[in-house]
């Protein structure tokens, strides 16, 4: 009986730690990290320095009414342009899914 007892916890332990995983979790770094490839590539030259009132990535001050309106809003201001930001922040080959990665990606580096 104690030939299995190793196997059994091995097997056991995996599962607690891989197989019953959060897929949400999962999903929800592989779209920061995607998002962050996004800004890194977009938005960082006008969203790293503020340029024409942009707001600053990580500034809760300057994103903490934008947040307010909700995620749908704020990636539909990116879309259609807002202020001084044009359609797609410029960058007109992004999907509508890239530009709602890079829109969760920059929210998510709010300080709580």
């Amino acid at each position: 009986m104690r030939k299995y007892a190793l196997p059994v916890v091995v097997s056991i332990t995996s599962l607690m730690l891989f197989g019953c995983s959060d897929p949400e979790q999962k999903k929800t770094e592989a779209d920061l990290a995607a998002g962050e490839q996004i800004v890194k590539a977009n938005c960082r030259s006008c969203h790293l320095p503020g340029i024409n009132g942009a707001p600053i990535i990580g500034n809760s001050k300057m994103w903490g009414p934008r947040i307010e309106k909700g995620q749908d809003m704020l990636v539909q201001s990116v879309l259609n342009g807002f202020g001084l930001m044009p359609a797609k922040g410029g960058a007109n080959h992004l999907t509508e899914e890239e530009i709602a990665l890079a829109v969760n990606y920059m929210v998510s580096q709010i300080e709580p």
